[in-house]
C-alpha cells in the first residue's frame, strides 16, 4: 500500500445486528469483492472461541486480509481491553503496514454504543475515521419495528445507518412498514435502505458528506450506559461478566473431540472441535434442523462439518430458520451453540446427538 501516516486515515465500519441478522454474510461479501491489492482487517467478536465465523470470512476473502477474533460475546465489555490493545498495536505500526479498511462485527448480543465512543477516542489521532455504524434488522425476524428488544434497540440507537437485511425475502408491505418506521427515528439516521443477499449499499459504507454526529440519544438507558462502562455492566440488561468455562473430551466415531462449555452474560454456550477424520451424516443433520422440538431455547447454532470425503458444509439454525450450504475444506469440524438467556442445557444430550450421526472418514 502507498499510504503514509501524514495522508492516510483508515476508514472503519461497524456492522452490527442481532443473532442471525446477516452480519457475517455481509462482511464475507465485502471481502469477496474488495480490491484484491488492498489488505483489509476484520475485528470479529464471537461468543465462543470456535472461530466458525472467522473460517467463513477467510474462505470468502479476495486478496490480502486479516481476521482477528475477540471472544467473549460483548466487545464493549468483556472484550473491551483486547479491542483497545488490538487497535493500539495496529496503529503503532508504520503506516505502510496499516490496512486499507477496518470492519468491526460485534456479537449479536453486544451493545455497540461504547464501541462508537471508543473509536471516537482513536479518531483524535487522525489515524482512523468511523465511516459508519450499520444496524442490520432481519426482515424475517421482526413484525413490529416499534417493539424491538433492548439489544436490537441499542444497536439501532448507536447506528447512523439502518438497513433491512434479507430484504429480498420481504414483500412490499414489509419494506414499506420498515421504511416508515426507520424514517421516523429520532435523531434521524444518515441513511436508511435495504440489504439483499448480504450486499450492503455503497452509501452505507461511505462516510457522510457532511459531518454526522454519532452522539447517543439521551434516553435514560443509553445515558446511563456511558457511566456503566467503568463498572462493566449494561443498564438495559444486568450482565454477569464472570466467565465460567470447562473443557471435556467427547468420543465421536472412535476419536477424541474437545467440547468447551461456558456461561457468560447469563447465557450458556458450547463449542465442539472435532478432528477431520470424523464424518457427519448430512441427512441426519437435515432431520435435526427440521425437528422444531430440538431447538427450544436455542438462540443460535452454527457448524462447519465434514459430510463426505470431499465435502464440507456450513449448517446454521436461528429464529426458526435453517440452512445447509457447501463450504470450503477445513482442518477440522466445528460446532457452536448458544442458548437464550437463563436457559440451561444438558450438553451430554447434544454429545449423544453428534455421536449418533458420525462415523469414521475412510480417508484422513
Amino acid at each position: 500500500m502507498s499510504q503514509s501516516s501524514s495522508s492516510f486515515t483508515i476508514p472503519v465500519n461497524i456492522i452490527t445486528g442481532t443473532l442471525g441478522a446477516g452480519k457475517t454474510t455481509a462482511i464475507a461479501k465485502l471481502l469477496a469483492h474488495k480490491p484484491a491489492e488492498q489488505s483489509w482487517l476484520v475485528i470479529l467478536n464471537e461468543f465462543t472461541d470456535t472461530g466458525i465465523d472467522t473460517l467463513t470470512l477467510a474462505a470468502a476473502a479476495r486478496g490480502a486480509y486479516d481476521v482477528r477474533m475477540i471472544p467473549g460475546g460483548c466487545l464493549c465489555c468483556t472484550g473491551e481491553e483486547d479491542f483497545r490493545r488490538q487497535l493500539s498495536g495496529l496503529l503503532a505500526l508504520p503506516a505502510a503496514l496499516w490496512p486499507a479498511r477496518i470492519l468491526i462485527e460485534p456479537s449479536g448480543i453486544g451493545h455497540p454504543g461504547s464501541i462508537v465512543e471508543e473509536l471516537r477516542v482513536f479518531e483524535r489521532s487522525g489515524a482512523v475515521r468511523l465511516s459508519s455504524a450499520i444496524a442490520l434488522l432481519d426482515a424475517a425476524a421482526h413484525s413490529d419495528w416499534s417493539r424491538l428488544d433492548a439489544i436490537a434497540q441499542a444497536q439501532v440507537d448507536a447506528a447512523d445507518v439502518v438497513l433491512l437485511s434479507k430484504a429480498d425475502q420481504a414483500d412490499e408491505h414489509v419494506r414499506r412498514r420498515f421504511n416508515e418506521w426507520a424514517q421516523s427515528l429520532f435523531p434521524p439516521k444518515r441513511f436508511v435502505g435495504y440489504s439483499e443477499q448480504g450486499a450492503l449499499p455503497t452509501q452505507a459504507l461511505s462516510p457522510p458528506v457532511a459531518e454526522f454526529s454519532f452522539a447517543m440519544p439521551q434516553r435514560p438507558a443509553l445515558h446511563q450506559h456511558a457511566h456503566a462502562l467503568q463498572s462493566k455492566s449494561h443498564p438495559h440488561e444486568k450482565h454477569d461478566h464472570a466467565l465460567r468455562a470447562s473443557t471435556r473430551q467427547v468420543q465421536l466415531a472412535g476419536v477424541v473431540a474437545q467440547a468447551k462449555q461456558q456461561q457468560l452474560l447469563e447465557r450458556d454456550a458450547c463449542g465442539w472441535m472435532i478432528p477431520n477424520s470424523v464424518l457427519f451424516d448430512a441427512a441426519q443433520l437435515q432431520a435435526l434442523l427440521n425437528d422444531e422440538t430440538a431447538w427450544q431455547g436455542v438462540d443460535r447454532f452454527k457448524a462447519i462439518v465434514r459430510t463426505d470425503v470431499e465435502r464440507w458444509q456450513l449448517v446454521q439454525h436461528w429464529q426458526g430458520q435453517s440452512s445447509i450450504v457447501d463450504a470450503h475444506w477445513h482442518q477440522d469440524s466445528r460446532i457452536e451453540m448458544q442458548l437464550a438467556p437463563q436457559v440451561r442445557a444438558d450438553w451430554s444430550e447434544w454429545d449423544q446427538r453428534w455421536q449418533a450421526m458420525t462415523e469414521p472418514c475412510p480417508v484422513g
